[in-house]
């Protein structure tokens, strides 16, 4: 096929074509997680979508990152970012108090939802509330914090809806600040969302979630990272096995949040190592119910960080100072830094026509991220 597209239009094309697409991963993500550990995830565990990307957008690896499934709790990522928005205006504090109403006392004790069990009448702080939607993902808390940031929870998830636009997230959709199926909510669903059962979403919007709240909270991360807590006598853990001392650790790993209903498993990971963050979303392993699928979304998301970190490193590329690139001197203001392949014949430095340094080779970003770059000023040779 690439060859009757050279021959038609061209090699210049034919390149363009080749940059634009190189993300948008052909191989499969248990096939990619199976070259590092044989045989380790059976295919029947194939994901609906996995987006991989570095904290500055880069997108390393796309797998169906535009194709729609449920986020179940990964929802709460844009609760919590909204939250810490409010916070940060001055409309909340962590320790403001809370008084539990009957009706989440209730919900809270729902033997089909997860959350952490309260009482009528019990007073939580927001930092505990954020500290229960985040590790064991409790529905309640959830919905706490949506009702305290806009009054009521249906105007909280108008603001996620919003909010997803402003990112670019244009194939999400909420429901409500839990992420749960609202038929299971019964009077605490958004009165406005009540007929929409299922949330929307999508591996790469997701991804820019994530990359979003890290980016603007990245306090988030003492929190996500924490193995347990135990609140007014009620011990809890974290649902992230790729967490330090759970079955399933990647080293560097510190969060971010995982979300569960009956049409599969998913996963938002974060992970650390050597000055290198990568965020990644793996979407609607299957079946529900099934343990090994559970297992499956924390190995092929681990898998995946693991086979990716081979091939890429964040590291110095230009000093600052004065260099030949190209036919041109240039004296480089500071120094470059920026996420490469570890083969050195993969890329190469260029300079635009804004008097900016940077790495060219193919990749692509997500909304409103971009390669870094540095300014240079042009020398003149004298003979």
């Amino acid at each position: 096929m690439f060859q009757k597209i050279v021959k038609s239009i061209g090699s210049i094309s034919f390149i363009a074509l080749l940059s634009a697409t190189s993300t948008y991963a052909a191989e499969t993500p248990v096939n990619i997680s199976n070259r590092l550990h044989p045989n380790e995830v059976s295919s029947y565990y194939q994901p609906d979508g996995v987006t991989l990307t570095t904290q500055q957008g880069q997108i390393l690896y796309d797998y169906q990152g535009n194709k729609k499934a449920d986020p179940a709790s990964l929802s709460k990522m844009m609760t919590l970012y909204l939250v810490y928005e409010a916070i940060d205006s001055g409309k909340l504090k962590l320790n403001d108090t809370v008084k539990i109403k009957a009706q989440y006392a209730q919900l809270s004790k729902a033997p089909n939802l997860t959350s952490v069990p309260l009482q009528t009448g019990q007073i939580y702080t927001i930092d505990q509330l954020i500290i229960q939607a985040a590790l064991p993902s409790s529905n309640a808390a959830a919905l706490i914090l949506g009702e305290k940031v806009s009054g009521n929870t249906s105007a909280f998830t108008d603001k996620m809806n919003q909010q997803a636009q402003i990112f670019n997230m244009y194939n999400t959709h909420f429901v409500n600040p839990a992420g749960a199926q609202n038929n299971l909510l019964g009077q605490c669903a958004p009165s406005r969302y009540r007929n929409q059962i299922y949330p929307t979403s999508t591996s790469k919007d997701m991804t820019i979630l994530a990359h979003e709240l890290i980016a603007k909270h990245p306090e988030i991360l003492k929190v996500t990272q924490m193995l347990q807590d135990t609140q007014k006598g009620y011990t809890f853990t974290n649902t992230n096995l790729s967490l330090r001392t759970q079955p399933l650790y990647l080293p560097g790993t510190d969060g971010l949040k995982t979300g569960t209903s009956d049409k599969g498993y998913n996963i938002t990971l974060t992970n650390k190592l050597n000055h290198l963050r990568l965020n990644e979303t793996v979407m609607n392993v299957k079946p529900y119910g099934d343990g090994y699928a559970r297992y499956s979304r924390n190995k092929i998301g681990n898998h995946i960080i693991q086979y990716y970190r081979q091939q890429y490193e964040y590291k110095k590329v230009l000093s600052k100072g004065k260099h030949t690139i190209g036919n041109r001197t240039y004296e480089v203001k500071k120094d470059l830094y920026d996420t490469v392949p570890k083969d050195r014949k993969k890329w190469q430095i260029k300079v635009n026509n804004n008097n900016q340094a940077y790495v060219s080779y193919k990749r692509s970003f997500l909304p409103n991220t971009s390669s870094p770059k540095v300014a240079v000023e042009k020398k003149w040779n004298l003979y």
